[in-house]
């Protein structure tokens, strides 16, 4: 009690000194005033650091060192300052020095816990455990709260919205109280909610700016870069016990939190729409900060096991000697690792609750009845048919029995055995089949897979200009279907056909193959929709839009796409003579999977069909004559009874 009373003293007037520097350098100070202010925090930092040797020891010796490191530093600091007067020292506040003094600032407040640590244990501890109390969290919170306030009329959009959404994420931490563990799991549910919200606001913040010749992009790279590490330093805490990594970014944050205040955004700004290595730096990055949070939430909720052996003995596809196999153990073990997590409900739930909400951003500003319909049922398909009816449903268990509902085709979660042979993968192919040819392919590429959800939101969509932009996506523009398109369909088939018939055999006991024991349909599955389609999607920039079907990289998806090219879905116009005249081809230019041959035809046959087409409807959206709609059974059917009645 009486040491709590000592540190609840010693932490107010350290968060008060703090608040008086960052003042001050907010009033504008500079030259010898800032250097006063740098040696007044680097004071802090020495003090502290210093101390703890002190109290973990306590003896003449240590006692002396203290003394010692603290006087030098206030001599030679001192004579420093005076040789600079002399000199008529100038301007000194620039990135560089702000940036230090919000390090001291933020590597002081550490060393204040550690200190703390160390008077209560007697001990030393990692150098970072300084960040695992409150009372550092207190003069984190107070200083970070008075800068955002203070600071709120001279922060300029977004900077302003990124700072406001980091101050609750980095005070609701799961080291304040590190030895309670319903804290902590608490904490992170809480931290990994808000930074869902943080990272739909960053996309948005991008998006609404996309027509800006320069953004805020290096900003916002950084902010999800402290969101990468605080939930790799959870993931981290969950394999080994540690928050060392966790503790860092605290730090890390705070820092960035400060300078950014002070300094106002970045001086390196870009346009995202036009830069496809920054795009692609900043999807991957924010692609790795969610494996790690759907990682995290996996072990929170019993998915995974804590401790590296019990992370290893969850994976879905098991683990093997790395060099086994002249190292393809090593590639197993990658595969197994990340699959593990991104086809997992939580990471499933994460990414939906992110993608679904700048789906629903974008419906407000849809024109087309039809289209706000589709998203609609794109939205509810994420929900019902990809979350809730295969894991929490009363049918869960029973899914791979039920006509559409087998995953994705030939690869699956399951081995291909007699019992789900007929109704669940035969009866799926059936029942698409059927779909597709009345309605188009759309009806697993616009609707029901995961992936319309992920591409035709407002920031996904937007890169659609990476159609025609990146070398790779040109060369699938247009509806011909070019020879390596082909080659890439027959390889992926080839290799789920082979799969599904090993699979059989081995079910019916004919074969015994597996690939390092897993099912050869289970293991393709993982491989093709839980790593290599995030690799396609994180690519957009170099491979354009929608490549998992522009480039065959997908067999459900090509297979709906073959059956729906001999349907009732096309496009019509229907008065050709507009697109005779149109001069700006907004439709092609609006296709995500860059069909730039649609104009053409509506000239030539006031229609469009095309194997590519799956009914988006973002060509029907751009038109500004309002000229383009959808065709399908509906109106075959339509026009079937509009005949009788004129024949009758």
């Amino acid at each position: 009690m009486e040491f709590d009373l000592v540190f609840i003293v010693v932490a107010s007037l350290m968060a008060l000194f703090s608040i008086y520097l960052i003042y001050l350098i907010k009033k504008g100070i500079n030259g010898l005033g800032f250097l006063v202010v740098l040696y007044l925090s680097g004071s802090m930092v020495v003090m502290f650091a210093s101390l703890p040797f002190f109290f973990s020891t306590q003896n003449k010796i240590t006692e002396a060192l203290v003394l010692m490191s603290n006087s030098f530093y206030m001599i030679i600091g001192l004579l420093a300052i005076l040789g600079l007067v002399k000199k008529k020292i100038g301007n000194i506040r620039n990135n560089l020095t702000i940036f230090v003094f919000a390090l001291l600032m933020a590597v002081s407040e550490a060393l204040m816990g550690e200190t703390f640590y160390s008077i209560l244990t007697k001990s030393l501890g990692n150098p970072l455990l300084g960040v695992e109390n409150y009372y550092y969290f207190g003069v984190m919170a107070t200083e970070m709260l008075f800068t955002l306030v203070y600071f709120l009329k001279t922060i300029n959009f977004p900077l302003r919205e990124y700072l406001a959404i980091l101050f609750p994420i980095m005070i609701f931490s799961p080291v304040i109280f590190p030895n309670n563990i319903k804290f902590v799991y608490d904490t992170i549910w809480v931290t990994a909610s808000l930074m869902i919200v943080a990272t739909i606001i960053i996309y948005e913040t991008l998006y609404r700016e996309r027509l800006k010749a320069t953004q805020e992009t290096m900003t916002s790279l950084e902010m999800m870069i402290i969101f990468t590490l605080m939930m790799a330093g959870e993931f981290v805490y969950f394999l080994i016990g540690s928050w060392y990594l966790f503790d860092f970014s605290m730090i890390a944050g705070m820092t960035w939190f400060i300078f950014r205040a002070i300094s106002g955004p970045s001086k390196i700004k870009g346009n995202y729409t036009q830069n496809a290595k920054w795009t692609f730096s900043f999807i991957t990055l924010t692609f790795i900060m969610e494996w790690f949070m759907g990682g995290v939430l996996d072990f929170a909720t019993g998915i995974f096991a804590p401790s590296i052996p019990g992370f290893i003995s969850s994976l879905s596809l098991g683990y093997v000697n790395p060099l086994s196999y002249y190292g393809l153990g090593l590639l197993f073990d990658l595969i197994s690792i990340i699959g593990s997590v991104t086809g997992s409900v939580w990471f499933l739930i994460m990414m939906g609750t992110e993608m679904g909400m700048l789906a629903v951003f974008r419906i407000k500003n849809l024109k087309n009845t039809e289209n706000k319909i589709r998203f609609i049922l794109m939205i509810s398909a994420y929900a019902i048919y990809t979350i809730f009816l295969p894991t929490f449903s009363p049918i869960a268990s029973k899914v791979q029995y039920i006509p559409y509902m087998w995953s994705m085709g030939l690869g699956t979660l399951g081995p291909v055995s007699p019992s789900v042979l007929l109704t669940g993968i035969i009866g799926t192919y059936a029942v698409s089949a059927v779909l597709s040819f009345l309605f188009g392919a759309r009806q697993i590429c616009s609707v029901t897979c995961t992936a319309p959800l992920m591409y035709q939101g407002t920031f996904y969509d937007s890169l659609k200009t990476f159609n025609r932009s990146s070398k790779l996506g040109r060369k699938t523009l247009g509806s011909k279907l070019k020879p390596w398109f082909k080659l890439i369909v027959i390889s992926v088939w080839s290799a789920l056909l082979v799969a599904a018939i090993i699979s059989y055999l081995n079910e019916i006991g004919i074969l015994n193959f597996t690939i390092f024991g897993v099912d050869t349909t289970v293991f393709l599955y993982s491989f093709y929709f839980n790593v290599l389609w995030y690799i396609v999607f994180i690519s957009i920039p170099f491979m354009g839009s929608y490549a998992c079907l522009t480039q065959g990289w997908c067999s459900w998806g090509t297979f709906n796409q073959f059956i729906g090219s001999f349907g009732f879905f096309k496009l019509q116009v229907k008065d050709p003579t507009i697109c005779l005249k149109c001069k700006t081809k907004d439709c092609a230019r609006a296709c995500p999977v860059g069909l730039t041959d649609m104009a053409g035809n509506f000239i030539k046959k006031g229609e469009f069909k095309s194997m590519k087409c799956v009914g988006v409807g973002d060509c029907v959206e751009a038109c500004p004559y309002n000229n383009i709609m959808f065709h399908d059974v509906r109106h075959v059917i339509r026009n079937l009874f509009r005949r009788k009645i004129k024949y009758k």
